[in-house]
């Protein structure tokens, strides 16, 4: 995904030879994302009601979903994408919505099927550090220190704020986050093994 002020915001893409008109509006992308977590939904359904969502024409091939995410939908680069996660937007709606009311004015409701992709994650990604989102986001995102006699309340007000605002995860999120952290203990103790 790269947001170019100097042309116009994409609103098809040629693949395969063809040219294909796409729905990239944030309640498109959210719907999509929202899509790939039902779990009564086998792959191929959600593959082809994800294209059904996300392209104009019929008849769009399987493939084409690949190259929409890649090229479109994706906010990270798959380097990028280890560690704890510290938003969800699905989970965060809440946190979304009042953070684009207080720091820009928008109303997220209002902007259903108006308000591109790129436009959205540029403005959630500029959001400012005194919106509740920011907030959040730091609260998840901040390490339980160490404790010592000074900082004992700090720690219990920390870990409740953690449990209060904590992202619900999937089972295979549970399982990633589990090997990550065996591979994290296992450096610290490699470490210390050799000095």
């Amino acid at each position: 995904m790269t947001f170019d002020l100097t042309s116009p915001l994409p609103k098809e893409t040629v693949f395969l030879g063809k040219r294909w008109k796409l729905r990239l509006s944030f309640d498109v992308i959210l719907r999509v994302f929202a899509l790939y977590r039902d779990e009564v939904l086998y792959g191929s359904e959600k593959q082809a009601l994800a294209l059904a969502l996300l392209v104009e024409n019929s008849n769009p091939p399987t493939e084409l979903l690949e190259h929409i995410f890649e090229e479109y939908i994706s906010i990270t680069k798959k380097s990028d994408r280890k560690g704890l996660k510290c938003f969800d937007f699905l989970q965060d709606g809440a946190y979304l919505y009042a953070s684009f009311l207080m720091d820009y004015g928008i109303d997220l409701t209002q902007e259903c099927g108006r308000l591109h992709w790129w436009k959205f994650v540029a403005l959630f990604q500029g959001l400012s550090e005194r919106t509740k989102m920011r907030e959040v986001m730091r609260i998840r995102q901040e390490p339980i220190p160490e404790p010592n006699k000074h900082n004992g309340k700090y720690i219990e007000n920390l870990i409740a704020l953690k449990n209060y605002y904590a992202l619900e995860i999937s089972q295979e999120e549970r399982e990633q986050n589990f090997r990550s952290g065996i591979a994290s203990l296992a450096q610290v103790l490699k470490a210390r093994a050799s000095s």
